[in-house]
């Protein structure tokens, strides 16, 4: 996806109509510009200059008809009138590289960049990479301040020339995977093709032409991997000094050897002592590599001339070579006039004179597939691995989610398992789910290890999917136990819940046909704040969650065991349960939770039951109320009448039973608290 051009006036941008999810936006036009100022020193009374973005501020007027030179540290700043939304949000900023480095700032918070921003060289580190940093936005949030501090000491130009593009992080996200892929495409095609011809050289003939078809592919490839993304610092971790002079050296080489390799196949064309000329020129310009950036990069006012002139030559000596009918002089034209017109949009954009995008590597594909029919079928194979390997990058990042939730990736802000880091971490308010199998230690005494093994994966296998289907998801398995978490409302939880008991019902019943002894599960539900994050240590990494909610869930669930029940929910849960869910419940009481000082109200889920036991507590549901205000009252012979006669009609209510045991046991000892 291209991002729409959109243009700010005197500093500001209106967005209130943009909607993030659709589109990317590159934000050029006006945007207010303080020289030798960080944001943090800027006031409304500083008074701001105008520049356009994308642009060097390279000869920029000043007051006192000063002008601005390469060097120094600039604030770019933008105020933006955002599209309003009720709920928390986030939009993302991918920054291209900025001469020759940049920091991101939003409403004064520093949210990323490359390098380090600094006034002088001291406080400075050069860094030319792509940025993508998220902006969190608070509900109903109307505006935004967004500061782009740009600082160079190492190059003649300073400034923010490249791409600004605003989108969520989804988009802006896949646009930086998108940039990266294809250069890392192509750069797989260059390298491919200097080394199928480089061992053509050894194995084959010892061919002038494979060398000058692997030169010609190597230095272009070197070029590839140092402009652009720079995606040789996603593989080598190299200084900005050394970046710069390898993209130099790939540039002062390209037209020479390019010009070599034609003189090889056409000698009668391509003079020998002009082939030297140019050959000699760039050696020179190559030994000022030696010197530091500041002084080598001034050369890059005069080599476009010269190169410009060498690719004049070229084209000017291979079209004599097509009037003259030489072999593969047809191809080769049309192959070169692409690769100049390429040549001067890639020299042109580097030097910021205009805007577009690297594309000689481009062009560089396209002339050596017309100049070497035969490699077609390498380049096919090459393109073929390529994707293979994408689809295998696909399924590896598929089976890594099935041991590590999606979920808990998306509410980190990620979408690839290897952008996890040590610490990240989001706090955010969900219900948490924990289902334990009654005895199951004894109960798997009796099973082999594989049998254990087979019954666990059995049983999973059937509430796993209504977890899923219920918007939840499984954070972790402690044995036979599950932990769950419903991201969105207590309704998924205790619908899920509901169905679960359904489900092991009707597993209870395939488990008696064949001769195994059945089971029953315990679920206790609360809602309440947890913190998601990443713990462990740089070689093993975890993703958990951390929250008294959690501890307290767990807890509740051990409290079916205490009253029998199936479906135990905290009164949190309860209480922003929606009333329409249709389920009924009834309170158990105000019970002590280990590991919490005050005592918690739980609530028991009726719709856990089979069909007769739960319309018969439904149906005795007053009945309970009444004897369970008389058990707090202290009432305890009303209390126990109540509860006898609630157990003369359904028998099999443990809960009642459970309160029985208690009034009876009152009675017979009064100087005894419950």
């Amino acid at each position: 996806m291209r991002p729409e051009t959109v243009k700010a006036v005197g500093g500001h941008l209106d967005l209130r109509n943009w909607n993030p999810d659709s589109s990317l936006l590159s934000l050029e036009g006006e945007w207010k510009f303080y020289p030798y100022l960080l944001p943090k020193e800027i006031n409304e009374e500083t008074r701001p200059f105008f520049i356009t973005l994308p642009s060097h501020w390279n000869q920029f007027d000043l007051p006192n008809k000063q002008k601005l030179n390469g060097f120094g540290l600039g604030t770019h700043r933008l105020k933006l009138l955002l599209p309003i939304r009720e709920e928390a949000s986030s939009l993302a900023l991918l920054t291209g590289e900025q001469d020759t480095s940049h920091a991101i700032f939003v409403d004064g918070k520093y949210l990323g960049g490359a390098g380090q921003v600094g006034k002088n060289e001291n406080d400075y580190i050069p860094g030319v990479k792509s940025s993508l940093v998220i902006i969190p936005l608070q509900p109903g949030q109307k505006e935004l301040i967004l500061d782009l501090v740009v600082a160079n000491f190492a190059h003649r130009k300073g400034g923010a020339w490249n791409d600004i593009i605003l989108s969520n992080y989804q988009l802006a996200n896949q646009r930086l995977v998108w940039n990266k892929m294809n250069q890392s495409i192509v750069a797989a095609i260059l390298g491919f093709v200097a080394i199928i011809f480089l061992l053509l050289y050894f194995f084959e003939d010892k061919s002038m032409h494979a060398v000058g078809i692997f030169a010609f592919a190597g230095i272009i490839f070197l070029r590839n991997i140092t402009t652009g993304e720079r995606i040789i610092l996603d593989y080598i971790s190299l200084p900005y000094s050394i970046v710069l002079r390898l993209e130099y050296l790939s540039w002062f080489w390209t037209a020479p050897i390019l010009t070599l390799y034609f003189h090889m196949l056409f000698p009668e064309d391509f003079k020998r002592r002009i082939t030297r000329v140019f050959s000699l020129l760039s050696g020179g310009l190559t030994l000022i590599l030696l010197l530091p950036s500041v002084y080598f990069t001034e050369t890059a006012s005069v080599y476009p001339f010269i190169f410009l002139l060498n690719g004049g030559y070229i084209f000017y000596a291979l079209f004599y070579s097509f009037v003259n009918k030489r072999a593969q002089s047809k191809n080769l034209v049309f192959g070169t006039f692409l690769l100049l017109l390429a040549s001067i949009n890639d020299t042109l954009h580097a030097e910021g004179i205009i805007h577009s995008f690297y594309v000689g590597p481009l062009a560089v594909i396209i002339f050596v597939s017309l100049q070497v029919n035969t490699f077609g079928v390498a380049i096919k194979a090459s393109i073929q691995r390529n994707k293979d390997l994408a689809k295998n990058l696909i399924s590896l990042n598929e089976s890594y989610s099935r041991f590590f939730p999606k979920e808990f990736m998306k509410y980190l802000g990620k979408t690839d398992i290897r952008e996890l880091k040590l610490g990240e971490q989001i706090q955010k308010k969900m219900t948490i789910l924990f289902a334990d199998i009654r005895s199951f230690t004894e109960f798997s005494e009796s099973l082999t290890p594989k049998e254990n093994f087979d019954f666990l994966n059995a049983y999973l296998q059937r509430v796993g999917p209504i977890i899923r289907h219920n918007r939840g998801f499984i954070d972790k398995f402690i044995g036979d136990a599950i932990m769950a978490l419903f991201p969105y409302s207590p309704d998924d939880a205790i619908r899920a819940a509901v169905q679960m008991q359904s489900e092991i019902r009707l597993y209870n019943e395939k488990r008696v046909r064949s001769g195994y002894q059945p089971i029953k599960v315990g679920v206790g539900i609360h809602t309440g704040n947890l913190i998601l994050g990443i713990l462990g240590e740089h070689e093993r990494l975890e993703g958990t969650v951390i929250s008294d909610a959690v501890n307290l869930a767990s807890r509740i669930e051990g409290v079916t065991k205490m009253f029998g029940a199936e479906i135990v929910i905290s009164a949190d849960s309860f209480i922003e349960a929606d009333q329409n869910l249709g389920y009924e419940y009834r309170l158990l009481d105000r019970v002590a939770i280990k590991g919490k000082s005050e005592s918690v109200y739980v609530v028991e889920v009726l719709n856990g039951y089979e069909d007769e036991k739960r319309d018969a507590l439904i149906a005795k549901k007053f009945e309970y109320t009444v004897a369970l205000e008389a058990f707090r009252r202290q009432e305890f012979e009303e209390a126990k009448e109540g509860f006898l006669d609630i157990l003369n009609t359904v028998p099999q209510d443990n809960v009642s039973r459970i309160f029985l045991k208690e009034c009876e046991r009152h009675l017979q000892f009064k100087n005894i608290e419950f």
